[in-house]
């Protein structure tokens, strides 16, 4: 009873723009959808969820994405095990932070810091591993987004440089990253129904293009179910970063944080399972599937390895048509970088508030910086080569 009591009262600044009217009929929705079933009471799930989503959308980020199109071109269908073997062993603390997030009442830094000291909390989990990831991340998404929109734009016309087009990047991402929090649950609401739909859409663009090319299902499923490295140093190498790059100290942080952003308490634990897995989990496996098997269906049997978005895309015109196969890579991929820039910032403003011990205000100059502190990512759009920029960071 004292920690259901403890539980209650906890609550996050950036929580309290949510009526707790609106919190108890959300209890009421989801006590409903338990007694429905799963698969009847899954768009309740989906509908309320929304956390998942958002750590989806930071992990599959250019580095993500441009590491499962070089696997598909390289090794073809070998390495799509990896994917799910990797994002399923990052679920276990996943699932840990649901259980902190909705049971616990209190904030994962300022236990850190009590349990094992300020040092490891605010500094090696609060700025190292969320906020300065964050920062440094966002260079490679804004280098391969304002390079996307240029190449979208040389398709029916002069094209728009990235030294040009840098600010409607940067204010799209900004404006939507900004209604984080605010106008009562509103503004959260709109940040998360982007997300969602932006992974819908990245789905359905890179799900036609296989459609169009075709897809060896035995071959998919030997490497979706048989695990297969290459030999040597490059094995090792290559199993390392891909499970590195799906789930760490920043994803499971800003699911913990976006997570109490939301209100969730111990009637929403059954919510945070849900959402991680058909938030996170199944988006991020279905999306590297999806890319890898495309390249493999392609690139990999003509030898060829792509190293720039624009290329992947030519490489495939002459099964898709120009316009068709530009188009659909183009936005599918466009998508990618501008979802993650808008949970970097997300995670960078929470980040720095709880190193400092801030109270997380959506209306004060100080959270409007921290938010906007990635976009210094802008100057990446300078940057010759964005896909050699995302290798590197």
């Amino acid at each position: 009873m004292a920690e259901d009591t403890l539980n209650r009262q906890f609550r996050y600044p950036l929580a309290a723009a949510i009526p707790e009217a609106e919190l108890a009929q959300q209890v009421k929705d989801l006590d409903r959808a338990k007694r429905r079933g799963f698969v009847r009471g899954l768009p309740t799930y989906l509908r309320l969820g929304g956390p998942g989503f958002i750590g989806a959308a930071a992990t599959l980020g250019a580095g993500t994405m441009t590491s499962a199109m070089l696997a598909g071109a390289q090794f073809g269908y070998k390495t799509l095990w990896i994917y799910w073997v990797a994002v399923g062993s990052g679920m276990f603390m996943m699932a840990a932070m649901a259980r902190f997030t909705c049971q616990g009442g209190f904030t994962l830094i300022d236990t850190q810091a009590r349990l094992h000291g300020w040092f490891i909390a605010r500094v090696l989990t609060a700025i190292v591993g969320l906020a300065t990831v964050c920062v440094v991340f966002n260079f490679g998404q804004v280098a391969l987004g304002t390079h996307l929109i240029d190449s979208i734009a040389q398709i029916d016309g002069p094209g728009f440089r990235q030294g040009l087009n840098w600010p409607l990047y940067i204010v799209l991402t900004s404006w939507i990253a900004l209604s984080y929090g605010r106008s009562r649950s509103g503004g959260t609401k709109l940040l998360e129904n982007f997300m969602k739909w932006g992974i819908v859409a990245m789905i359905a663009c890179f799900a036609a293009c296989l459609f169009v090319v075709g897809i060896d299902w035995g071959a998919a499923l030997k490497g979706t179910l048989i695990p297969w490295l290459p030999s040597g140093t490059m094995g090792i190498d290559l199993f390392i970063a891909s499970s590195a790059a799906a789930i760490g100290v920043a994803d499971w942080a800003l699911f913990h944080y976006t997570g109490h952003a939301k209100g969730w308490r111990r009637e929403h634990e059954g919510l945070a399972r849900t959402d991680m897995v058909a938030g996170f989990f199944v988006p991020f496996f279905v999306v590297c599937f999806l890319v890898v098997s495309v390249f493999a269906a392609t690139l990999y049997a003509s030898g060829e390895v792509p190293t720039s978005a624009p290329e992947l895309a030519r490489a495939l015109v002459p099964l898709l048509g120009e316009k068709g196969a530009q188009y659909a890579f183009m936005i599918g991929f466009l998508i990618v970088p501008v979802t993650s820039t808008i949970a970097m910032c997300i995670g960078s403003a929470i980040g720095i508030h709880e190193a400092f011990g801030w109270k997380p205000d959506v209306h004060s100059w100080r959270w409007k910086i921290c938010l906007l502190l990635p976009q210094i990512g802008f100057l990446a759009a300078w940057y010759p080569s964005p896909v050699t920029l995302i290798i590197i960071i």
